[in-house]
């Protein structure tokens, strides 16, 4: 399949970053990696094997990001208010970089994104927030209540980046509409510790009547050998 790898400065994050683009034209798909991962982790790990059949008949193209969990949520050098703007800044980084260029090399006006463990939270608050960017959001063994990693710190920017938080409280319409428009799935497996967010963050959802498929594997076993399934499984 053909494979290009792109880099630009980010103005949103003030520094260097690439991405690596998978096939020549189909349905865009944004695949964020694990936590603190680089855009090479899905090739690396059988991701985009798993989906190659896709990718080779230009049924989809696939744009896979680095993360920058360790400046932001992961960064215990950092105080928490310093770690959430760093995470608002990678939002901003998708939304007003990442999918422009996708719409500049691809006519296809529907946008899937999908991620793994806090690649999944990403991809979910990420489309939540900006709902008119994106038709299809795939969380795969996600992490949808970042407070853990905030230390206790707590103000507005960590709540409306807290999709257990703010999707409660979502109340004007029109934005609601928008999200309910989107194709969300929500993917675990039996045994995997990130599975009770996968369920809280089902529960919320339909508090909210926000329709999405909550699928929980039966299977266990290592996970980057169902990953690959999951995200097979659900882009098609």
């Amino acid at each position: 399949m053909e494979k290009k790898t792109e880099n630009w400065r980010s103005p949103s994050l003030g520094k260097e970053m690439e991405l690596t683009v998978y096939g020549k034209s189909g349905t865009p798909i944004i695949g964020l990696p694990t936590r603190g991962a680089s855009c090479g982790q899905w090739e690396e790990f059988g991701m985009v094997d798993a989906i190659s059949y896709q990718l080779d008949n230009e049924f989809n193209q696939l744009f896979c990001l680095s993360s920058i969990d360790t400046e932001g949520f992961l960064n215990e050098n950092a105080a928490p208010s310093q770690r959430i703007v760093r995470q608002q800044q990678y939002e901003s980084y998708i939304v007003e970089e990442v999918v422009p260029y996708i719409q500049e090399q691809n006519n296809i006006n529907f946008i899937i994104i999908a991620g793994i463990d806090l690649g999944g939270c990403h991809a979910l608050t990420t489309a939540l927030k900006h709902p008119a960017a994106f038709g299809k959001v795939i969380g795969m063994s996600g992490i949808y209540d970042i407070k853990p990693f905030m230390d206790g710190f707590y103000n507005d920017d960590v709540y409306y980046s807290n999709p257990m938080d703010f999707v409660p409280n979502m109340s004007r319409q029109s934005l609601l509409e928008r999200v309910r428009d989107i194709d969300f799935r929500l993917v675990s497996y039996e045994g995997d510790e990130r599975k009770e967010d996968s369920l809280r963050m089902s529960n919320v959802m339909r508090m909210k009547f926000i329709e999405h498929d909550l699928d929980i594997w039966g299977e266990s076993g290592d996970e980057w050998d169902l990953w690959p399934q999951m995200l097979k499984t659900h882009v098609i």
